[in-house]
């Protein structure tokens, strides 16, 4: 029996809404960076050997590809002696390549990060340490490790509701994570003000903490004499 133009076109229609679904799931990316707003030009780091490698990226760079970061981004080199001692400040974006520890002790422990993505590209895994950050929202972790079981991850760490004016956000990282041999965990507690939570984490690298109403310069024995109440700590502790 021969079938009209109307049926037929009926009877294919779901078919090749199927064969559309199909082309679309396959010709997206394996995996995409959420851009959180970040500018056109994406901040990458490395360890370059004498020092660091300062780049600024307009493209996504393969993890650990120094060679394409030097030829497709904008780099120049920072010696280590150079390198700020009370961390960065990066509001925005940041990429990490970490192939020795003390990229992540020297540079980015203390630092102030919104977007953080950290790759290992070292042969050698991290031991367990805490890294503390300040501001974190979102963090995407890479293992180059042959057969780790989770090369790639992503976790958010910012509260919503958290009210800035009067609390910390402080993100305490175990950078162990970076091995990809387990899955990603975070949680959250809401703590006393930093110099009392400090007294429980005596080895780790507190930044000060003003109080909301304190002057910059103020001598930290005069913040504790005012009558201001200090900032609680909301901290998130990844692992």
């Amino acid at each position: 029996m021969e079938m009209s133009p109307n049926a037929a076109r009926s009877a294919l229609l779901p078919w090749l809404l199927c064969l559309a679904a199909a082309l679309t799931s396959d010709l997206q990316p394996m995996a995409s960076a959420p851009s959180h707003g970040a500018p056109n030009n994406a901040t990458l780091l490395f360890d370059s050997g004498a020092g660091l490698r300062n780049c600024s990226c307009s493209a996504a760079v393969r993890d650990c590809d120094e060679a394409r970061a030097n030829s497709r981004c904008r780099c120049h080199s920072v010696l280590r002696t150079a390198l700020p001692g009370s961390g960065l400040g990066r509001p925005g974006s940041l990429t990490v390549w970490v192939r020795e520890p003390w990229v992540l002790e020297e540079l980015l422990n203390g630092s102030t990060v919104a977007h953080l993505r950290l790759s290992l590209c070292g042969a050698e895994p991290l031991q367990s340490r805490q890294l503390v950050l300040l501001g974190l929202r979102t963090l995407r972790v890479h293992s180059a490790a042959p057969g780790a079981p989770y090369p790639n991850q992503e976790v958010r760490v910012w509260a919503a509701e958290l009210d800035e004016s009067s609390s910390l956000h402080m993100a305490l990282l175990d950078v162990g994570a970076l091995n990809g041999r387990s899955a990603l965990k975070a949680y959250s507690v809401i703590g006393p003000p930093l110099q009392a939570f400090s007294q429980f984490f005596p080895h780790l690298g507190f930044p000060s903490a003003p109080t909301s109403s304190d002057a910059p310069d103020e001598p930290l024995e005069s913040r504790r004499n005012s009558s201001e109440p200090l900032r609680k700590t909301f901290t998130t502790f990844v692992y």
